[in-house]
């Protein structure tokens, strides 16, 4: 170990020697690379963190630059777990990265995160956090918290029976839609600072130790929820209380079984159609075998579309307005950003009696097909 390359925070009296081992030691996991995982990662890997794993399915697209500093433009197409494992190599040849250019599932998500110390939530839908939140209780980790949108961000950290977990706050989903930042806009230094936050509390719970997660005057924000409204940069620290009927941390964790949450929420498809099988479908015109219905905003449409795609906002739907699309004789491909809106478009498809739908689970964004400019 370097000990010129960690002069800076061994001198702190809080780190040293002891400390840097430590941080040397642990391992962390962080789930999703974007606007959040990248400034985390940067500084994990910067801190002497020994083992990073990283997860993400997703490709760096150039809408990506903006917040995700971890990229530059030639990374454009190329899988983020990837990319972000080199850079922090090179960042820190003394660190081991990891790299799962999957989605996380309930599937394959104990079997991932089991080796690791601590779970780093950068992902950007509740679907994950949601699983994220389950699986830290079920496994006994901490989980360092982070969302942002628009100019406000948050940071929390959520490890029973330290303190409260996510369910205790958000018991279950929102049963309304919420934008993405993808609809709602986010500044990109948001993001730097959220997950900036998220590194130090990271670096804070190693530091402490696994059994004493407030010591020597470091304290995480457990029980804590740190809330910034960047406008006017006004701070709030809200405690949060342990719910005793929480739907997950009021039961053993051995009782947890983990779910994703298309399955809590009952939104099964026909077809789901992660990204591998949307590159698959690419090849050949094999996505005419879909009727294509684009549910993104004008500005978004406008930006780049699926070849004979049929325009039909989520907004519209919403307000009970439904698209009058030509015979149906092939499943309609419901399509977002992300993914995610298009699963509240299938919802409302779906209660209005339309069969025969399929879901492009990753969104437009993972699209590497024919795409048309209007």
């Amino acid at each position: 170990m370097s000990q010129s390359r960690y002069a800076r925070q061994m001198v702190l009296a809080e780190v040293g020697a002891e400390g840097q081992k430590k941080l040397a030691a642990a391992r962390v996991l962080i789930v999703g690379v974007g606007g959040l995982g990248a400034p985390a990662a940067l500084y994990l890997a910067a801190a002497g963190v020994g083992s990073i794993g990283l997860i993400d399915a997703d490709q760096v697209d150039i809408s990506n630059l903006q917040r995700q500093i971890i990229y530059d433009s030639a990374d454009q197409g190329r899988d983020k777990v990837t990319r972000a494992a080199t850079r922090l190599q090179a960042l820190n040849p003394e660190v081991h990265v990891a790299a799962y250019p999957s989605r996380l599932t309930a599937a394959n998500a104990i079997e991932i995160a089991a080796p690791y110390d601590i779970i780093l939530d950068g992902s950007d839908n509740f679907s994950t956090k949601f699983l994220l939140n389950d699986l830290a209780y079920k496994l006994g980790k901490p989980l360092v918290y982070g969302t942002i949108l628009r100019w406000e961000g948050q940071a929390s950290v959520f490890w029973a029976p330290h303190g409260p977990c996510y369910r205790c706050l958000f018991p279950e989903p929102p049963q309304t839609y919420v934008p993405s930042c993808a609809e709602a806009g986010v500044i990109g230094a948001m993001a730097g600072i959220i997950g900036s936050i998220q590194a130090l509390e990271a670096v804070k719970l190693i530091v402490n130790g696994s059994q004493t997660p407030v010591q020597g005057g470091l304290e995480p924000l457990l029980g804590q929820l740190l809330h910034l409204r960047a406008q006017t940069m006004e701070t709030r620290r809200l405690a949060l209380r342990k719910n005793p009927e929480c739907p997950c941390c009021s039961k053993a964790p051995s009782e947890i079984v983990l779910r994703d949450l298309n399955d809590a929420c009952d939104t099964a498809v026909s077809q789901e159609i992660p990204n591998y099988v949307a590159a698959e479908l690419s090849q050949g015109n094999r996505w005419q075998e879909f009727i294509p219905l684009d549910i993104r905003e004008s500005q978004e449409w406008m930006g780049g579309h699926l070849p004979s795609a049929h325009h039909w906002p989520l907004s519209k739907l919403q307000e009970g307005h439904l698209p009058e699309l030509p015979a149906r004789s092939k499943p309609v491909l419901v399509y977002c950003q992300s993914g995610i809106r298009s699963r509240r478009a299938l919802q409302i498809l779906r209660t209005a009696g339309w069969q025969n739908l399929a879901h492009l689970s990753d969104g437009f964004g993972a699209w590497r097909g024919p795409v048309v400019v209007s």
